[in-house]
């Protein structure tokens, strides 16, 4: 059996699409097609239907479920026979929710090159019942989705699920417009506001929001609308991190988790010296960060190591926590 023919099978069910599966491994559709036709020649059968559309036949079933297995073995093999990290390569693949791959990275990646200086992350970005999804396909090795009492659940059945954190949720409001919002009650209203606000309290200043593909923002949304306030959002942007600037000139204020809070007052920190950090009362712990992988999927050494290391991290974000609103 040639490994080559069959991680490009694997790509191919993957994609459903043997231009999508030449585009992602870098080789010519031409390539690709004749690596499923080595294939098919060696065990004398059809893998795949090509019309209407491109899909498994159940030959093709048969053998993506034994190819999946022949992979998973061999890393576990190549984990065995490596005398040391040094010598891993190869990729890890993690998903995680929308917007949260610059603060995950600067956290994670130090931790884990340290360990696996020659391996590669891949960070993908997908809605949390897409994550669990792909873990059950094998498209990703380790995902962090955040589940709500609105969001799909994830199942223990296929999934190893470890919880993380109760996400805190915080508003950033800078001096001025506090001031200017709370004129008889500044700065007094600072401290009292640190044990948590209303989000209607606010909702009538400017918002910076994710776009309208963001689940929660729209949630925030209908929230403030189900009041009878109508929002006025003056910017709509997943980049959160760059908001910080027009925030404290008081163009707005903004949302952001403890995970993105963090890693702004690590790289911005300036600006924090006139921006109030408080945690939003109806959004505490509303949702909650999983760590998750397949149940079946036996975890190479750099997986295990990346669990190990997302947990830490993870428990340094309820720390950052306790000291935002003890100070």
């Amino acid at each position: 059996m040639n490994m080559t023919d069959i991680a490009c099978f694997i790509k191919v069910a993957e994609c459903g699409s043997f231009t999508k599966a030449s585009e992602e491994l870098y080789i010519s559709q031409q390539a690709v097609s004749l690596h499923i036709k080595h294939l098919e020649n060696t065990y004398k059968t059809i893998l795949f239907e090509r019309r209407p559309c491109l899909k498994l036949t159940q030959s093709g079933k048969l053998l993506l479920d034994a190819a999946t297995e022949i992979m998973q073995r061999e890393a576990l093999l190549m984990d065995e026979l490596n005398v040391s990290r040094q010598d891993f390569r190869g990729e890890l693949t993690i998903g995680l929710p929308a917007n949260r791959s610059t603060a995950f990275a600067c956290e994670f990646v130090p931790h884990f090159s340290s360990l696996y200086p020659n391996m590669s992350v891949r960070l993908e970005e997908q809605y949390s019942a897409t994550l669990s999804a792909d873990l059950v396909r094998n498209r990703i090795d380790l995902a962090l989705p955040l589940i709500s009492s609105t969001s799909a659940r994830l199942d223990p059945a296929f999934l190893e699920i470890i919880p993380l954190e109760a996400e805190t949720l915080y508003l950033i409001i800078s001096d001025d417009l506090l001031q200017k919002t709370f004129p008889d009650r500044f700065p007094a209203c600072k401290k009292q506001f640190r044990s948590g606000v209303s989000l209607y309290q606010f909702a009538h200043l400017p918002l910076f929001l994710h776009p309208s593909n963001s689940l929660f923002h729209r949630e925030i949304l209908n929230a403030i609308a189900a009041h009878g306030i109508t929002p006025f959002i003056r910017i709509k942007t997943s980049l959160t991190s760059l908001l910080a600037d027009l925030c404290a000139k008081g163009y707005g204020i903004f949302f952001s988790p403890s995970m993105m809070l963090k890693y702004m007052y690590e790289t911005q920190h300036d600006y924090f010296n006139t921006l109030n950090t408080f945690p939003v009362i109806e959004y505490q712990g509303a949702r909650q960060t999983f760590l998750a992988h397949h149940r079946q999927k036996q975890l190479t050494k750099p997986a295990q190591d990346a669990i190990e290391i997302i947990k830490k991290i993870y428990s340094e974000h309820q720390l950052f926590d306790q000291n935002i609103q003890r100070h």
